[in-house]
């Protein structure tokens, strides 16, 4: 379990709506507008138009309400989408004098949405120099992280996080030869912990381990090297790992699932305590993660939780980081009639392996409108967890509630190219979805 105030900076990170992306990006704005105009009187709609002419500001999307031939309505109602926000000073002059000379106007929805990537190659911009928990531990001077004073262990840390802030979206995973010390902790953890996993973890992870061993190096002596992972889920799912100087916060590592890439650290635990960490280590990552990802449904199930990040408001990121939580780190399903482990925070301790199986703790079935309000203790065992009836099944719920999220654009992933594509909602659309 992590520290107080350690577990406080892991959980100021984690639940983290901001970026570490350079470059300053824009967000990008929108309004639309819901107004009406004359039917008959030649001009209207150029009138209604015209101010955001003089305003600056672009006009994205003109429809209207179809009207039959026949009909004797005196308005029309017309819907446009603007790229301004309703507090930007153009808009402020514009709405009171639109609202003044129309017979109505109404905003529909204004947003201001923050930069996100569209393409693997913008995960690059990232700026891994800022990122905490990788060469600088987190400490707690009451009860100091357990490498905080092997001056060895932390210029090793150090080594592996330069590695990792060099790397370039294609190119390959720099292999790390780690050292006998490092082998006998992973040594440590694997006995800990593969006992368990037939009774206590889900079939898909137990299938699987034996495909790593074959395929990506998975063995009791011997640490697993990124890439070879990387490639055998790739195989399977088209998810890869990408190398990690440090802590993400959750937008950025989120929206890295949306391209399925996974961000994963290389560095281990410190040897003096093989069962506990106080952050993510590779054990966390390789074990927790890794064999689940080449699950074809659950590998879907991760990258719908990237695209419900991309241009997602700060409170959206913050309620997606519970969800994640509840079920990627910490989620429990259904299999035969027993309840297995499929959250890697669980399947990488063997102490909440066995507890979160037990009596002791309160089993919900897997809703993420419940699971995003609620908050989660780091450290200590979960006191609640969710139970999904399957991989598909939440994927299904995710996707409610994804679409009841007040997002003003859709998204189209190109599997091919690995590359997104965002379109506008417009006013009638957003207006239809606002009546089901």
């Amino acid at each position: 379990m992590s520290t107080p105030n350690a577990a406080a900076e892991f959980t100021d990170k984690y639940v983290s709506s901001g970026s570490a992306m350079k470059g300053g990006h824009a967000t990008r704005s929108k309004t639309s507008i819901q107004l009406s105009i004359e039917t008959k009187r030649p001009g209207a709609l150029i009138e209604a138009l015209k101010p955001f002419q003089e305003a600056g500001i672009s006009i994205t999307n003109v429809q209207n309400r179809p009207l039959a031939y026949e009909s004797k309505a005196k308005y029309l109602t017309m819907f446009l989408d603007v790229e301004a926000h309703v507090e930007d000073a153009g808009m402020k002059r514009v709405i009171p004098f639109l609202q003044s000379t129309l017979p109505s106007v109404t905003v529909v929805g204004s947003w201001k949405t923050p930069w996100y990537p569209t393409e693997p190659q913008h995960l690059d911009l990232l700026d891994q120099s800022v990122l905490s928990a990788g060469e600088d531990l987190m400490d707690d001077p009451a009860n100091p992280h357990p490498g905080f004073h092997d001056e060895a262990y932390k210029a090793r840390r150090r080594a592996i996080a330069a590695s990792a802030r060099g790397h370039r979206h294609g190119m390959k995973i720099p292999r790390m030869e780690y050292t006998e010390q490092e082998k006998a902790t992973w040594t440590a953890v694997y006995d800990n912990l593969f006992h368990l996993f037939p009774t206590h973890a889900c079939k898909q992870f137990n299938s699987t381990l034996p495909l790593f061993a074959e395929n990506a190096g998975f063995c009791r002596t011997e640490l697993p090297q990124l890439q070879d992972v990387s490639d055998y889920i790739e195989s399977q799912t088209g998810f890869t790992i990408r190398p990690v100087a440090g802590l993400l916060s959750s937008r950025d590592f989120f929206n890295a699932l949306a391209f399925r890439i996974f961000f994963s650290t290389q560095y281990i635990r410190h040897h003096s305590q093989p069962l506990y960490t106080p952050e993510p280590d590779i054990v966390h990552e390789i074990i927790g993660h890794v064999p689940m990802m080449a699950d074809p449904d659950f590998a879907d199930f991760c990258q719908k939780i990237g695209f419900a990040s991309l241009g997602a408001s700060d409170e959206v990121i913050e309620e997606l980081g519970r969800c994640y939580w509840y079920s990627v780190e910490f989620g429990l399903c259904k299999q035969g009639g027993h309840v297995r482990a499929y959250g890697s925070g669980i399947l990488s301790s063997a102490g909440e392996l066995q507890y979160c199986l037990s009596k002791e703790p309160q089993l919900l079935p897997w809703d993420p409108f419940v699971a995003a309000k609620m908050p989660f203790p780091i450290t200590k065992y979960q006191p609640t967890y969710f139970v999904a009836e399957d991989f598909r099944d939440a994927a299904k719920k995710l996707e409610a509630w994804m679409d009841a999220q007040d997002r003003p654009f859709s998204i189209e992933y190109h599997p091919y190219t690995k590359t997104i594509r965002t379109f506008p909602k417009n006013t009638s659309e957003i207006l239809g979805n606002l009546q089901k």
